[in-house]
């Protein structure tokens, strides 16, 4: 996995607004209707986009919703595809998870751990 490094902020904003501005050029939007679905100026669009300043955390939200991604896909431009789907994937299991009883959370856990150990074991034994 490619380590992350500390960028100056300068540097974060731009790249968060170019990630914004792609996402929103793949749902094939204008900066002016963007701006006109989360009742901003385009403008602020704009500025956010060259990387002039980041949204608030309100606006962003604004915008995944807008752009149907979730807020996380604003800020992972450094992250492989790859990791991405390992991301979303995650967050669909903890999603399905998040309101279950206790003792089905330590079940599950139990029972996840269990698969891991077998495709160990027979990982383990192909090398073999």
């Amino acid at each position: 996995m490619k380590p992350y490094y500390v960028m100056s902020k300068k540097t974060s904003k731009i790249r968060i607004g170019k990630r914004i501005q792609k996402l929103r050029k793949d749902k094939k939007l204008s900066q002016e209707k963007l701006a006109e679905m989360i009742n901003k100026s385009t403008e602020t669009i704009s500025h956010i986009e060259r990387g002039k300043f980041l949204p608030r955390l309100e606006t962003a939200q604004e915008i995944a919703d807008v752009l149907d991604v979730p807020l996380y896909e604003l800020f992972t431009y450094d992250i492989a595809e790859t990791e991405k789907t390992r991301i979303k994937l995650t967050n669909e299991i903890l999603t399905l998870l998040k309101d279950q009883p206790t003792d089905l959370l330590r079940t599950t856990l139990e029972q996840v751990n269990s698969f891991i150990a077998l495709k160990n074991s027979f990982t383990n034994r192909l090398k073999k």
